[in-house]
């Protein structure tokens, strides 16, 4: 029996996820919050719970839909074929998701 162990790797986990949270204040419409309070409601969480995850999820399907624009740069050949650079927005969003990471990573530490 592990008791202990899973119940330090449970804290252990818990402090990690802990350590990655910011606080963050944001304004929204009352109708969207009514939904926020409802959903927390019907699934017995709290409204940051179901804040957070609401964000989560549209962040990702936000990531997702990003269209790729082929560009003029071919950047590599797979199996013959030419592979062109993204002309649209991903690069973009992605030189800037890693920068600001590194910059929030710089002041935690």
């Amino acid at each position: 029996m592990n008791t202990f162990r899973d119940m330090l790797n449970n804290w252990e986990s818990k402090s990690q996820e802990a350590s990655e949270r910011v606080e963050f204040t944001l304004t929204m419409d009352k109708h969207d919050l009514v939904k926020i309070k409802a959903f927390a409601k019907a699934y017995g969480l709290d409204e940051a719970t179901i804040t957070e995850d609401l964000i989560r999820s549209a962040i990702k399907e936000a990531e997702q839909a990003m269209p790729y624009v082929k560009g003029q740069e071919v950047i590599r050949i797979e199996e013959g074929e030419e592979i062109y650079a993204d002309a649209g927005k991903t690069p973009l969003f992605v030189e800037a998701e890693q920068a600001i990471s590194h910059e929030m990573h710089m002041k935690s530490q």
